[in-house]
């Protein structure tokens, strides 16, 4: 299956006064950046055979504290999805290999789930600032609601009221909807979880799923995706 490319340039610039870290909106003209000497790069971060212990896996790709986690925390095996609310190839994922995958691996304890953001558009990242101020016990429900309404919202004449409608059967109130599109802190974490998945892990497409620290080469199908959990 073809991934949604990243259409959009991402940067970063670090505005020394006050100490804050601004994130310029991939969908938004970047501002030049000095540029940085060679020796400074960071150093790849190691491949992690599918076998290998959870001590040798690439920390970004292990669950973090705060972290939303599907499934039971100590499952065994630990699924990272990098995707975007707006990206029909995550829809597929979601609404066609998913179901069963949760069925038969985060339902039994055998494989637990963690959700990341990777917004392409404006309209994605509102999505996800939206699902950031759903309670939490109601998180994964409201993942799969804007999945599987993908088509209607995104389509929709006010794509933004269509979105909050949604909240609003997720539990949230019309001044708890506003507050979230305007959250800034949520929305500067949701963005440094971009590029950091882009800058560290590689990331350039979505969905980009990892097994244990394994970049999944093949997940269109539920054989397919079965078969990278078997491994692990």
């Amino acid at each position: 299956m073809l991934s949604r490319r990243l259409f959009l340039p991402l940067a970063a610039t670090a505005v020394l006064g006050g100490g804050a870290l601004l994130y310029n909106r991939p969908w938004e003209k970047p501002a030049a950046a000095p540029a940085t000497p060679a020796s400074a790069d960071p150093a790849p971060p190691p491949k992690a055979a599918a076998s290998a212990p959870a001590s040798a896996i690439n920390p970004l790709l292990l669950a973090r504290e705060g972290e939303r986690i599907l499934g039971k925390p100590d499952a065994p095996i630990t699924i990272v999805e990098y995707a975007s609310f707006t990206c029909p190839h995550c829809a597929t994922f979601a609404n066609k290999v998913l179901p069963q995958i949760k069925k038969d691996w985060v339902e039994t304890g055998k494989a637990k789930l963690i959700y990341r953001d990777f917004p392409l558009d404006r309209l994605a990242y509102e999505a996800s600032l939206l699902s950031r101020a759903v309670a939490a016990d109601r998180y994964y429900a409201f993942v799969e609601i804007l999945f599987s309404q993908q088509e209607k919202w995104v389509t929709a004449k006010d794509p933004r009221a269509a979105l909050g409608q949604l909240a609003k059967l997720a539990g949230l109130g019309s001044a708890e909807i506003e507050a979230a599109f305007n959250d800034k802190a949520a929305g500067d974490a949701i963005l440094a979880q971009r590029l950091e998945a882009s800058e560290k892990l590689s990331v350039e497409s979505t969905p980009t799923l990892f097994i244990n620290g394994v970049k999944v080469a093949d997940h269109g199908t539920v054989d397919a995706f079965a078969k990278a959990l078997a491994a692990a």
